[in-house]
């Protein structure tokens, strides 16, 4: 009998252990190659996350830059405009001095003008030689008397015109009263006395106004035979009679202060300023009667009934010519200038003349 042919199989053990094996080998590939590839994600991711955030914070740093150089720009803007308004104003201040500096050419040319033909009238002038008003005792030393202020408008003067106006000295001045008038008039501190005078109304300014009363037991104004009270500095005329009228004043008698002080309230036009010219502290008062012989203290209540007298606000300056004899009068004439707001001197012996 023949034998059967055997048939070949194709799914058979071996060959399905083969293909086991091979599946379980892609199987196995299949996993380690996607573990990995899962590490390499997560590598890539956080790379990429490092990169954002770099990316990010760059971002931000150069927002900031942004946000400074638009403050920057604005800044800028303003600056620009200020100072193009700036630009502006010097432009129109420019202008508008261009314009007064024109002006202030034109008036230039007219005043020079003017003054060319001041010269030329000047020059066609006749020469003439004008004196002053009155001839001032040195005329270098004008200012010697600091502080002691005779500008006002109305000054009063009151001279004292007592026997004690002829010497420094109180017994010499007691010897002169046996003099003659002429010798009173000439009397060493009597001429200073008149040359001081001399000066004062060589300095007052040309506008004021000024009056001189003497007083010594009474009082005695210098008159005008032009009939006004109150005399112009710049009056030549008038000026030259009243240095004469002085001339011819005899010191003599007492000195009542009180009743000089007394009459300033009485004035009709009131000085806005007293200067009174004085050798010590009064010797006669009408409302203080003293008993020979007559004491320091005695004179002292006569200055003190004299001040009260006085009813006057503005300042009172003090000449005073000291009397050897009456050291004390210095410091009560000091206070009453001091309370006056005046200033009290006492010039020296060739005063004004060097």
């Amino acid at each position: 009998m023949k034998r059967r042919k055997r048939e070949t199989e194709v799914f058979s053990l071996s060959f399905l252990d083969c293909i086991c094996c091979g599946f379980g080998a892609v199987l196995l590939l299949f996993v380690l190659t996607v573990g990995k590839k899962s590490d390499t994600m997560i590598d890539i991711k956080a790379t990429i996350e490092q990169v954002l955030g770099q990316t990010e914070s760059e971002f931000a740093e150069k927002d900031k830059e942004l946000k400074d150089l638009q403050r920057s720009l604005s800044t800028l803007r303003r600056r620009n405009q200020t100072t193009l308004d700036e630009i502006e104003e010097k432009k129109r201040t420019h202008t508008a001095l261009e314009d007064e500096f024109a002006l202030l050419l034109a008036q230039l040319a007219s005043m020079e003008e003017d003054i060319g033909k001041l010269l030329e009238d000047k020059e066609n002038m006749p020469m003439q030689e004008e004196e002053a008003p009155i001839p001032i005792p040195n005329a270098i030393r004008r200012q010697y008397l600091t502080g002691f202020d005779i500008q006002g408008d109305n000054v009063l003067f009151l001279v004292e015109a007592s026997g004690g106006m002829t010497d420094d000295v109180y017994e010499k001045a007691v010897e002169r009263l046996a003099d003659s008038d002429e010798e009173k008039r000439n009397s060493p501190k009597w001429s200073r006395v008149k040359t001081g005078m001399t000066w004062m109304i060589a300095n007052l300014k040309p506008t004021s106004r000024y009056k001189i009363i003497l007083f010594n037991n009474e009082l005695t104004p210098l008159e005008s035979r032009y009939g006004s009270e109150w005399f112009d500095p710049m009056d030549n005329d008038l000026t030259q009679e009243v240095i004469d009228q002085l001339d011819d004043v005899v010191p003599q008698e007492g000195a009542n202060l009180e009743k000089a002080f007394d009459m300033v309230d009485d004035m009709p036009l009131t000085p806005d300023r007293i200067v009174l010219i004085a050798d010590g502290l009064p010797t006669l008062a009408d409302s203080y009667a003293a008993s020979p012989p007559l004491e320091s203290n005695d004179r002292i209540n006569m200055f003190r009934v004299a001040t009260k007298a006085l009813n006057f606000d503005g300042p009172v300056s003090i000449l005073l010519y000291p009397m050897k004899n009456d050291p004390g009068a210095a410091v009560h004439y000091w206070r009453l200038a001091d309370d006056q707001g005046g200033a009290m001197v006492c010039p020296s012996k060739t005063w004004p003349n060097t």
